[in-house]
């Protein structure tokens, strides 16, 4: 068969439109899988709060057990030094599971974004208190350029004010504070009340059973972050319809 300049063309448009495809964060997020509320479960090797956590083997098989558990999404954490996780990680995640994928990355470059990007990432954590105001709006563009979905975090009321005004479309609030690490839900619930209605808005951190889900949905929240409490537990699929029951 001959080879011509025009096949190879064809084949590489084929490539490249495969290697563009995303999973779609947004809509597994509003529309969960059961339950009232989707659930994004957490790959974390370690953190400084918890310590060590796991492995890459083992993060690997948890995140294929959380999609047989009923996980609406999966959050790789894939900082090196302080959280144990890798880009390498979440690409291997990804060629595993058929969830939408969160990366979770202390952002501060837009080279991590397209790191993000070329490993397979479905949506890219922004944290408003480690960015400019000028920072958060040129990387949410580039996210959304790249057909990721930008998820912007905040913790106060004065980080909600800078991330409502931004083409962003979901909020997150996390209840853990990134300068202690101590865990207030009941702080970030009423923060999430304040989050306009035209936001998908979303809890992080301190779940540890269906109390604190509950908490979160009646404060607002679309979904929930769970991380810690999910890497520890062994048995993920009885953990998570635990999380769902009424």
């Amino acid at each position: 068969m001959k080879i011509t300049l025009d096949k190879i063309i064809t084949n590489k448009i084929q490539e490249i439109a495969e290697k563009k495809k995303v999973r779609g964060f947004l809509n597994a997020i509003k529309i969960p899988k059961a339950g009232d509320i989707s659930i994004i479960a957490e790959i974390k090797l370690a953190s400084p709060s918890a310590g060590k956590l796991g492995d890459k083997e083992m993060g690997v098989r948890r995140a294929k057990k959380y999609e047989s558990g009923g996980a609406d999404a999966v959050s790789v954490v894939v900082d090196k030094k302080y959280f144990g996780g890798s880009y390498e990680l979440l690409k291997r995640i990804k060629h595993t599971v058929s969830l939408p994928i969160l990366t979770k990355d202390f952002i501060i470059d837009p080279y991590q974004i397209c790191e993000a990007k070329v490993n397979g990432a479905d949506a890219v954590l922004l944290i408003v208190k480690i960015l400019k105001k000028n920072q958060l709006v040129q990387y949410i563009k580039l996210i959304s350029e790249l057909g990721m979905e930008p998820v912007v975090e905040v913790e106060t009321e004065e980080e909600l004010k800078v991330a409502v005004n931004t083409d962003a479309r979901i909020i997150a609030v996390n209840a853990r504070d990134l300068a202690t690490f101590k865990v207030d839900i009941g702080k970030a619930c009423e923060l999430i009340k304040d989050i306009p209605k035209k936001f998908v808005s979303l809890g992080f951190s301190g779940v540890f059973d269906r109390r604190g889900i509950r908490n979160y949905k009646d404060a607002g929240a679309t979904g929930v972050l769970v991380g810690t409490s999910l890497m520890k537990t062994n048995n993920i699929k009885g953990f998570l319809m635990s999380l769902r029951a009424t």
